[in-house]
């Protein structure tokens, strides 16, 4: 008989031979411990929920969730769900029901879906979408990591916006307080956001201020670059402060990528006007784009990715790529 409970710590191991077995062979969440107890432990225990036959240790389905702040009822989003065949051919729904009513999450959102999950969400009677993907290129005579077979290259103006490293957590709290920060939808902690992007075990993210002299700093965004046999492309990861700001950047952000020598500049988004992206010089990619704007690094594919989503039905929601696990190593 399969129970569906939520994971403790001695189930960890079971979990990580699942996905190895039916998620990814050689996942970093099946081969790398301190990386999976990074994402999924808290001070709170193991944030997976599973479907397991108690007597035999077999686990039938699990699905991971990432909580954004440590209140009663936080701001969540999941990943890593899947189930086998089993007993109960709704594994994956009751999964989903019971770990909603045990976390008791205000909002929750996730990004990132495989078809099967989507057809679960189809189930329960929600739509399925992609997020927006925008793309700045750099002036560059030949692309090694974008394929580009039609460069459009828009001019942008100094808007008085400009860029400057934050390096703590202590910095980013002098543009956004704390409970700015949890007034968002979704809303994130600082201790979300320490572990995140100042204190990851694998990558090394840049984080900005956006500041200029006409108005106050409110705004942060987030950055992290990649490289491909000596050639360089920056990644938007997230963004926290007046989504305005981002209309206001593009000067900055071509400096970033003449600087660098990166071949483009991208983002993936949701929630967020494309007129700013316009106005701050990003192009659309399209999802039948003769231009390839990689997502993928590690290992490198030179393709177009589209990361999908359920319509989230919650007004005022901004969704990045680093929301969720979108960001991770493989």
């Amino acid at each position: 008989m399969i129970t569906i409970r939520r994971a403790i710590y001695e189930d960890i191991p079971l979990i990580m031979a699942f996905i190895d077995e039916y998620w990814k062979k050689g996942h970093i969440l099946a081969r790398d411990r301190e990386f999976f107890e990074w994402q999924y432990v808290d001070d709170s225990g193991v944030n997976v929920y599973i479907g397991i036959d108690e007597e035999s240790q077999t686990i039938y389905g699990i699905e991971g969730v990432i909580k954004y702040n440590r209140s009663d009822n936080p701001d969540a989003s999941c990943g890593m769900w899947k189930t086998i065949k089993s007993e109960n051919p709704l594994l994956g729904m009751d999964i989903d029901d019971f770990l909603w009513r045990d976390l008791n999450a205000r909002y929750a959102c996730s990004a990132g879906l495989t078809n099967k999950a989507i057809k679960i969400h189809q189930l329960q009677g929600r739509s399925p979408l992609t997020m927006d993907h925008y793309y700045m290129l750099g002036d560059k005579s030949d692309y090694c990591i974008a394929d580009i077979h039609k460069k459009v290259i828009k001019e942008v103006k100094d808007t008085g916006c400009h860029l400057a490293p934050i390096h703590s957590v202590e910095e980013m709290k002098q543009v956004i307080s704390e409970e700015t920060l949890l007034s968002y939808v979704l809303s994130k902690d600082y201790e979300y956001i320490r572990k995140r992007y100042f204190e990851h075990p694998v990558y090394r993210y840049d984080v900005w201020k956006i500041y200029s002299d006409r108005k106050e700093t409110e705004s942060v965004i987030i950055t992290r670059e990649e490289e491909v046999n000596g050639n360089k492309a920056c990644k938007i990861i997230d963004f926290y402060g007046n989504v305005n700001d981002l209309g206001e950047i593009g000067f900055s952000l071509r400096r970033l990528i003449e600087e660098n020598d990166y071949e483009y500049i991208d983002i993936y988004s949701f929630g967020v006007p494309t007129e700013l992206y316009e106005k701050a010089g990003f192009i659309k990619l399209k999802v039948d784009d003769v231009n390839i704007i990689p997502n993928y690094f590690h290992p490198f594919e030179q393709r177009n990715v589209s990361i999908s989503l359920m319509e989230p039905g919650i007004d005022g929601i901004r969704i990045f790529r680093g929301d969720g696990d979108q960001d991770r190593p493989c």
